[in-house]
């Protein structure tokens, strides 16, 4: 598995490496990890290391930002950071899983003989960047979609259809499972601190509920400071008023999360843009129902009021609609929360997409 950045970064992409990693590792087959040694979002350090971390090796490749001034894949047309040596360790291996919409590492391995996986987790790197869709077209042997959206999406981007795999995200649902007493009017937010995630506008929809709540914020602040300074800005204005509890609490472990997805009432992901985010899938799997915008593959995760609400993109009052609706209705939201439980088990679950990803490793390298 070849991801731009890996843990104490965390992030969807992230989880997803992690988790499919460690079940892999479960079937007997030998994965390990590569990433950037960073320790925040394109801080890289020019040395390398070794760790071992959940019992998998992770190769911890030294790294120069090749434009410093900034980070935009705009600017840097989606090659982030220079690699030091690192295909000598890929040369070892049956197949090169990349993750991500960062190129460097696939770009700076284009010469190393081996099967290439390019699981994409979101398709601007196509859209945006017509360069990379050139380069990548050459390196990539078969291309993973997380969502129905992003398969027809890739597709009409002339991509064949016999080079491209649909395999959903997953969630582990013996660890995020229902626990004890869900507690009322608690809200959640997972993700991170981008403007892409909407949270200013969640935010925003606090000032038209009638009832008082206690809003959780949990995820990193490193993707984007400024917008970050921002949120703690209206939080702070938001606790002032006294109505609502805001507490943000940063990005923290997986299993301390778990906790707050067992307790809350609602899970709340306003989102610009997405590929198919793992936190509406963790929410679920522990009988939280779910309000969302309809972006990316999330309309095929959440079924308008079947186990969630899909909300309009922009719109800080029918999000707050939702949420009302849903505070002042616990028959539904326990109804929400045991359908969404069933279909992340049925549909979602970490092992049967495992056992999916093995049959696509063993079909690529027998091809």
């Amino acid at each position: 598995m070849v991801t731009p950045s890996y843990h104490p970064i965390k992030g969807g992409t992230e989880t997803v490496v992690r988790n499919l990693s460690i079940v892999l590792n479960k079937k007997n087959v030998h994965t390990d990890i590569m990433t950037f040694n960073m320790d925040r979002k394109w801080n890289p350090r020019w040395r390398g290391k070794i760790e071992k971390t959940d019992e998998i090796t992770v190769f911890k490749i030294p790294g120069l930002n090749w434009l410093p001034i900034t980070h935009s894949n705009r600017n840097t047309f989606g090659v982030n950071l220079i690699p030091g040596r690192f295909t000598n360790i890929l040369k070892c291996y049956d197949v090169i899983h990349f993750h991500s919409l960062d190129c460097s590492f696939p770009l700076f391995s284009s010469l190393v003989r081996k099967p290439k996986i390019l699981h994409v987790h979101g398709i601007d790197v196509f859209t945006s960047y017509p360069l990379n869709r050139i380069i990548l077209k050459h390196i990539t042997d078969l291309y993973i979609s997380i969502s129905r959206q992003m398969t027809k999406h890739l597709a009409s981007l002339g991509i064949p259809k016999n080079k491209i795999a649909y395999l959903p995200n997953a969630v582990d649902t013996s660890i995020f499972t229902p626990q004890g007493q869900k507690e009322d009017n608690l809200l959640l937010f997972v993700g991170r601190i981008t403007f892409n995630k909407g949270l200013h506008v969640l935010l925003e929809s606090l000032s038209y509920l009638k009832n008082s709540v206690r809003l959780i914020i949990i995820g990193p602040s490193e993707w984007d400071l400024k917008y970050h300074q921002d949120m703690l800005k209206l939080m702070e204005k938001e606790n002032q008023k006294g109505k609502h509890e805001i507490r943000y609490l940063g990005a923290m472990e997986q299993a301390d999360v778990i906790k707050w997805y067992q307790k809350a009432s609602i899970f709340i992901l306003p989102s610009f843009a997405e590929g198919f985010p793992v936190t509406i899938l963790e929410a679920l799997s522990s009988e939280t129902p779910v309000i969302a915008t309809s972006v990316g593959g999330i309309p095929e995760v959440v079924k308008n009021h079947e186990n969630g609400i899909l909300v309009s993109l922009n719109d800080s009052t029918s999000l707050a609609e939702a949420i009302q609706y849903l505070l002042q209705n616990e028959e539904i939201r326990i109804k929400f929360g045991h359908e969404g439980r069933e279909r992340a088990i049925k549909d979602y679950s970490l092992e049967a997409v495992a056992g999916k990803l093995c049959k696509i490793y063993k079909k690529l390298i027998d091809s």
